[in-house]
């Protein structure tokens, strides 16, 4: 763009100049020239901007995979949070059934011990009695002692 307005500068000063009279050729030749740098320069221009516009368009394809690939991990976090809470859940109702198991089975074992004494009632203990001292006599005893 700047070649341009450069370029069409030069035509109208070159212009003015040729039709003012005052204009040699020396000084058209010098313009021309400027005109043709600036033509160079302004090509220059537009292969850097193309390429910087190329750039762009490369950083912004970049950019949209980032986001497909940050939306993918949202996504994937949002599964995991959702299998997490599920086996938190699957998590409570074990231990709630364990500890229900534990309950029964305790329930169980007093039933079966209450079952097996019913069937096998205490026998009868025999009681031995000691022996009794043998019975003294009135005569027997601390009085001969002490004889």
């Amino acid at each position: 763009m700047k070649a341009h307005f450069g370029k069409f500068a030069l035509i109208v000063v070159t212009s003015s100049l040729a039709l003012a009279g005052c204009a040699t050729t020396g000084s058209v030749k010098r313009a021309q020239a400027r005109a043709d740098q600036a033509f160079v320069e302004g090509q220059k221009g537009q292969a850097d901007a193309a390429r910087a516009q190329g750039s762009a368009d490369a950083a912004g394809a970049a950019a949209q995979r980032a986001q497909g690939t940050a939306d993918a991990a949202g996504s994937a976090a949002q599964g995991a949070g959702a299998a997490a809470q599920a086996a938190q859940t699957t998590a409570n109702a074990a231990q709630a059934n364990g500890e229900q198991i534990t309950a029964l089975s305790a329930r169980l074992h007093k039933l079966e011990a209450a079952e097996w004494r019913r069937h096998h009632p205490k026998k009868a203990k025999h009681r031995h009695h000691p022996k009794k001292p043998p019975v003294q006599t009135a005569g027997e005893g601390q009085a001969r002692f002490h004889q």
